[in-house]
């Protein structure tokens, strides 16, 4: 049982739908936004690449992609490598909603803290940046430990299964 009880998933989904909720005068959807992210974080991504990154069918990498370009936020150049291709980049607007989007979620974690005793605040956030490391390492990682941790677990709840049925 997770004694957190997603109580952080569900932080950063309030958090991601107070900022959506700011940011529709942008108009943008929220896979815009991820999409939008993955280009921001690989300038010169393919689409292909985008997909494999987010798990999208090449076909909503396309109309993603596409309302993207039309709206301003993205480019297209011919990589020079495969002139077949394209290669995407962010633009200044992409760059600006950055900026924007940042600043609404530290207004929002700013409310959420208000209130709390320093003393608190400060052990939260240290266990917090240490969970984040933690989560960043693994991420880098492709999350083959834990994978291989949760495989382990599974096959041994298999192996006590087998047995309890004798």
């Amino acid at each position: 049982m997770d004694p957190s009880r997603r109580k952080i998933t569900k932080i950063a989904r309030n958090a991601a739908h107070f900022v959506q909720s700011r940011a529709k005068d942008q108009g943008l959807g929220s896979s815009e936004y991820e999409v939008l992210h993955c280009i921001r974080k690989s300038p010169g991504i393919r689409p292909d690449e985008i997909g494999r990154k987010l798990y999208l069918e090449k076909s909503a990498v396309a109309h993603l992609t596409a309302s993207l370009e039309k709206k301003g936020f993205i480019c297209r150049e011919v990589d020079p490598d495969d002139k077949r291709r394209r290669m995407i980049f962010p633009t200044a607007k992409a760059d600006a909603l950055k900026n924007s989007r940042a600043a609404l979620e530290a207004y929002y974690y700013g409310w959420l803290y208000q209130g709390l005793e320093p003393e608190k605040l400060s052990v939260f956030l240290e266990v917090l940046d240490t969970l984040y490391i933690r989560s960043k390492q693994a991420r880098r990682e492709d999350n083959l430990p834990l994978v291989r941790q949760l495989n382990e677990e599974m096959a041994g709840t298999e192996r006590n299964e087998e047995d309890e049925r004798g």
